[in-house]
């Protein structure tokens, strides 16, 4: 087993139970009401909410059973890698894609879960809990920035020590020992750490399991250590669990497909009625110039990407509007610009 740290340390939620010193009190307790009230009046428009992709969706879905497959033949390396003068044949490679990423049946976020990990939040709405999180989530973000630990053997601990250089807003509840579900029986498992806060799984991931009791008293001053349980996490694609986990806390869904995609995506796109003509158009027009730009080995490692975070999306059963946006449009991009740069008929 490989224990490698997370180079952002960037990820989840809040504390479990309530802190005994007035002093290390959390700030997501205090501010999930203030900061719903500053959202809902900020509010205007819908200006900041993405497209209504939910009957896109359940069209895309109902086909789960019979899912349709997309066939992309590519030459197994770039071809600028092959010597101009080479009269070799090149090795073919069929890759199969799915042509939807269909949303599974999502389950509720169980009220116990909320109960363990923030008691006084029992009963609250789920939806008013996020969005109070949505206005302190970056705060809690930046947090996670700071904190840095290293691990010093191959054994993955009960509990770790690590260090905060930020305490503008709660103090990481967990640390969360991320690896892949299949592993080549040759190759050692390689297992990345990721501090969280646990009120962000909790309200988000539905097929998680209550996370250990962590009581984290944020301690006076910067560079101080604070000790926070370990919870391995397995997952379908570890690699671009970070883009996942930074969306969680931001809601920022132009973010997380500037990080999904090579070329910054047109509002429009994510913004827009997606059965517009113009949206349409504009989609063909982004995807044409990716084809042209970018070759087809390229496009197929973004949308794996794409495909890890849906699955990573799946299995722990996250239902966020936003996310599942994001991941429409920029599979929508990624499938028709593979169409186009291989000859594809979608």
């Amino acid at each position: 087993m490989v224990l490698q740290s997370s180079k952002f340390s960037r990820r989840s939620d809040s504390e479990n139970t309530p802190p005994t010193h007035k002093s290390a009190k959390s700030k997501i307790r205090g501010g999930i009401k203030d900061a719903s009230r500053r959202r809902r009046a900020r509010a205007t428009g819908g200006h900041h909410s993405p497209r209504s992709v939910m009957e896109d969706a359940n069209r895309k879905s109902s086909v789960r059973s019979q899912p349709s497959l997309i066939n992309i033949e590519l030459s197994r390396s770039s071809p600028s890698v092959q010597p101009a003068h080479s009269t070799s044949p090149v090795s073919m490679v069929n890759v199969a894609l799915p042509r939807y990423l269909s949303r599974p049946v999502f389950s509720q976020i169980a009220k116990e879960t909320i109960t363990a990990v923030a008691p006084e939040l029992a009963g609250t709405a789920i939806g008013y809990i996020r969005e109070g999180l949505q206005c302190l989530g970056p705060d809690m973000l930046r947090v996670l920035t700071g904190v840095k630990t290293e691990p010093t053997s191959n054994i993955l601990p009960q509990e770790m020590t690590v260090v905060v250089n930020d305490l503008s807003s709660d103090m990481p509840t967990h640390m969360l020992a991320v690896y892949a579900r299949d592993v080549p029986a040759a190759a050692k498992r390689r297992v990345t750490l990721f501090p969280i806060h646990n009120i962000i799984l909790a309200t988000h991931c539905a097929n998680l399991p209550i996370l250990p009791e962590s009581d984290v008293i944020r301690p006076s001053t910067t560079g101080s250590t604070v000790s926070v349980p370990v919870v391995p996490l397995c997952i379908p694609a570890p690699e671009v669990f970070p883009q996942l986990s930074t969306f969680l806390y931001t809601k920022r869904i132009d973010h997380l497909l500037a990080s999904l995609l090579p070329c910054p995506v047109p509002q429009a796109l994510y913004l827009d009625d997606p059965t517009n003509e113009r949206v349409l158009s504009l989609l063909q027009q982004y995807a044409s110039g990716l084809a042209t730009t970018h070759n087809a080995q390229r496009l197929l490692t973004h949308a794996m990407m794409v495909n890890g975070l849906w699955r990573n999306a799946c299995a722990l059963g996250i239902n966020d509007e936003k996310l599942w946006c994001a991941l429409d449009v920029a599979w929508e991009v990624l499938m028709v610009a593979l169409a186009l740069s291989t000859g594809q008929q979608l």
